[in-house]
C-alpha cells in the first residue's frame, strides 16, 4: 500500500505534524530567589528552596550547561512591600533587578 506523501510537501505541514521534540532548551526554570544569604526550603512546596544571590547563579551556570536557557525569578517580597500595584517589582533597587 503506497503511503501518501502530499501532506509532507512544504514545510510548514511538516512541521505540524512532525513528532514533537522536547530539549532541555524548551524548558522554563522557575528560581525562588530571596535576600538572605543562605538557601531556605519552601514548606509549601517539597523539594524547592529559596535560593541566595549566589546560589542562584551556580544553579544558572549548572542549567546552562545542560542546556536550559530560560529562567523565571520569583522573589520573596516583604509584606511591607507588597502592594496592589506591585510597586517592588518595578524597583531599580528590589531584589529580582539587582540579581
Amino acid at each position: 500500500r503506497a503511503r501518501p506523501r502530499r501532506n509532507r510537501k512544504s514545510a510548514g505541514v511538516r512541521a505540524m505534524v512532525r513528532e514533537n521534540i522536547v530539549t532541555p532548551a524548551n524548558f522554563i526554570y522557575p528560581l525562588f530567589i530571596h535576600d538572605e544569604d543562605h538557601n531556605t526550603e519552601i514548606p509549601s512546596m517539597p523539594g524547592c528552596q529559596r535560593h541566595s544571590a549566589e546560589s542562584m547563579l551556580k544553579e544558572i551556570g549548572e542549567s546552562l550547561e545542560l542546556g536550559v536557557k530560560a529562567f523565571v525569578l520569583f522573589p520573596k517580597v516583604a509584606d511591607d512591600k507588597k502592594t496592589n500595584l506591585a510597586c517592588e517589582a518595578y524597583n531599580p533597587e528590589g531584589i529580582v533587578h539587582r540579581s
